[in-house]
């Protein structure tokens, strides 16, 4: 089966979700220049290898060389989702411990936020806030607001992997659209509560994306003063 890869963001990580087999030729030749065509922008990446079946020699080896490449631009990369055969394969190669392997894209990704033995690359910032909202425009100057006055801030635009980077990064607060508030308080109350808990959660109010934009950045802001001082 050939190799088909279907990329998405989760705050500034890539996951890159890949089905089929990762060997010698066009297949490890398209994983080689996704990552390429992407690293300029991004450096953290997770490659979710559930749906891979095989991986030959030459794969693996591709899989050596885009971490260290990776790496090199001060990024990392790591493993998730791989199957028995491919987890059997990491382990007789001995690279297992070379190319981190988790569970699910969850478990990677919080491991970028933690110190792991062998890795001299810096742990990752804690992060202060979780911005939700559907609007990417709003997002941006949510990412733009609250960077400027000082906060560790990711940001994404669906519940799903918002409740992913709550359990990586187990921020102080949440900044979330009311409408994605109900939808994930509604449709998984048990899941946001376990991952929330602790955290405070602003709810962004339906006329935030209307309103004057020094007005409601203000707004907030000192909603966010109040409750959550800076990092010292």
């Amino acid at each position: 089966m050939p190799l088909s890869l279907q990329t998405r963001t989760i705050g500034d990580i890539v996951v890159v979700e890949c089905s089929g087999r990762i060997i010698e030729g066009p297949e490890a030749s398209a994983l080689h220049q996704r990552l390429h065509e992407m690293l300029p922008i991004y450096h953290l990446f997770v490659l979710d290898l559930r749906e891979v079946s095989f991986i030959d020699s030459a794969g693996l080896g591709l899989l050596v060389r885009l971490l260290s490449r990776v790496r090199a631009s001060a990024g990392d990369l790591k493993l998730c989702g791989a199957g028995q055969n491919i987890e059997k394969t990491l382990t007789i190669s001995r690279l297992k411990s070379v190319l981190g392997s988790y569970a699910t894209a969850a478990d990677a990704i919080a491991a970028f936020y933690q110190s792991e033995p062998g890795n001299d690359l810096p742990v990752r910032a804690s992060v202060d806030i979780i911005g939700i909202h559907s609007s990417s425009d709003v997002l941006a100057y949510l990412r733009a607001l609250l960077r400027q006055a000082g906060y560790a801030v990711m940001t994404t635009d669906n519940v799903a992997d918002a409740l992913t980077l709550i359990r990586a990064t187990e921020p102080r607060v949440v900044v979330i659209e009311s409408a994605l508030r109900d939808r994930m308080t509604g449709a998984m109350p048990d899941i946001f509560r376990q991952f929330a808990e602790g955290t405070y959660v602003i709810g962004l109010p339906p006329s935030f994306s209307t309103d004057d934009a020094g007005e409601a950045g203000a707004r907030l802001l000192d909603d966010l003063k109040a409750r959550t001082p800076l990092r010292s």
